[in-house]
């Protein structure tokens, strides 16, 4: 298992939901979050699924869910 620099084990299922604003934001400065990476990260943060972004971005739920697993990464990355 992972752990953050805050000792915290990272793994299993990580909602972006669950993070503070000071922490959004630093992942919205440090992740280079591109493409559909940033319009996802921020409906994330608001709580909305993976279907509902899919259609709101005009693309496949499959392409959405390959999307998240990068930001994800990208995040873990950072921690």
């Amino acid at each position: 298992m992972i752990e953050s620099s805050r000792g915290e084990e990272i793994g299993g299922t990580m909602l972006i939901t669950d993070f503070t604003k000071p922490e959004l934001d630093y992942f919205r400065e440090t992740c280079n979050f591109v493409g559909f990476e940033k319009p996802l990260f921020e409906l994330r943060s608001q709580g909305v699924s993976l279907e509902e972004i899919a259609e709101i971005l005009n693309t496949s739920a499959p392409n959405i869910g390959r999307i998240s697993q990068r930001v994800n990464k990208k995040i873990k990355r950072v921690l």
